[in-house]
């Protein structure tokens, strides 16, 4: 090797220490800063610097540093790990705190909604109890409480069956009133029709007293329709009879089924009958009178003919006289 070539190798040996030197310089000012961000718990500015010096150190062989800094880097990851955890059940713990005082206030909400039900169902105001249970829906759907939800679907249904109860009821106290009206107007099809669909009705929904009630009418207006239809059956069988003793000149017979018929019209209350046949009256009595009265004179006026034959002429001008005189009574 020549005095040149000594000198060259010299001069780079020189310049490759000094650039090991910067390097190590680098390392150092990096362990330095990383020293303090690990002190102070800047754990991620720590393992970032840590794989800088890595880096620095395995161009050079710096072996020691670069095991040095893959235990910190294994170090720092299992304490950012604890660290990911120990955030995650902060979290967690408070998310729960806020979940279980929502829990509290939703609860404390329904129990006021609770006590709005009751005092509402208790005087049956069912406009107040169906507003209740909308917003306790509106409650219920952010409380995940099957418990809670199923006391609810007990108020709803106990709501419900109030409130058909007292439907029920009214109809029933509104159908017992009607049917005295609509059975004194015969109106049997209507009221069996609605008397049947309410027994129906109060029976399912167990209201027995109610129930005994229209039961006890029901029977009422089958035995006063089965009368109603007696009446009708005679006063039908009084028609034909006051129609064929009229014709046969059975007058007084005729006279008296025409009463009768009156009588049964006037008790179901027929008032067109009645009137008809109390005209048809009038004319059978008259023709009755008029026939007694041609009796009468026919048996005055034989009597007056046998006197006269007797020669009892005074005795039979009364008879005749007699005749005149009932004539003129019945004219006037």
């Amino acid at each position: 090797m020549t005095e040149d070539q000594s000198e060259k190798t010299e001069v780079e040996e020189e310049k490759e220490e000094k650039r090991k030197i910067r390097i190590i310089e680098q390392i150092d000012d990096r362990l330095a800063i990383q020293g303090q961000a690990y002190m102070k718990g800047q754990l991620k500015e720590a393992l970032s610097l840590a794989y800088e010096i890595i880096e620095l150190a395995k161009p050079e062989g710096l072996k020691s540093f670069i095991r040095e800094q893959e235990d910190l880097i294994a170090r720092i990851k299992k304490l950012l790990k604890e660290r990911e955890e120990r955030e995650k059940e902060k979290i967690r713990a408070e998310q729960e705190k806020l979940r279980l005082e929502k829990i509290k206030k939703l609860k404390l909400e329904l129990n006021q909604l609770t006590n709005e039900f009751n005092e509402a169902l208790k005087v049956e105001d069912f406009l107040s109890t169906e507003k209740v249970l909308i917003n306790a829906k509106k409650l219920l759907a952010e409380l995940d409480d099957e418990k809670v939800k199923t006391k609810w679907e007990d108020f709803e249904k106990q709501a419900l069956e109030t409130k058909i109860r007292k439907e029920l009821i009214e109809s029933a106290e509104r159908l017992i009133e009607e049917s005295i009206q609509l059975k004194e107007k015969y109106l049997f099809d209507d009221l069996k029709l609605r008397l049947t669909g309410l027994l129906k009705q109060l029976k399912e929904n167990e209201i027995d007293d109610y129930y005994k009630e229209i039961k006890a009418i029901q029977s009422d207006i089958i035995n006063a329709e089965n009368s109603y239809l007696k009446t009708l059956e005679k006063i039908e069988g009084l028609v034909k009879g006051v129609k064929n003793h009229q014709e046969e000149k059975k007058l007084e017979m005729a006279i008296s089924n025409c009463k009768e018929l009156i009588k049964q019209a006037e008790s179901i209350k027929m008032s067109e009958l009645v009137e008809d046949y109390s005209k048809v009256l009038i004319i059978l009595q008259e023709d009755l009178k008029v026939e007694e009265l041609k009796k009468l004179i026919r048996k005055l006026n034989d009597e007056g003919l046998g006197l006269l034959r007797k020669g009892e002429i005074g005795t039979s001008l009364e008879k005749f006289k007699t005749i005149q005189d009932t004539l003129k009574q019945f004219i006037s």
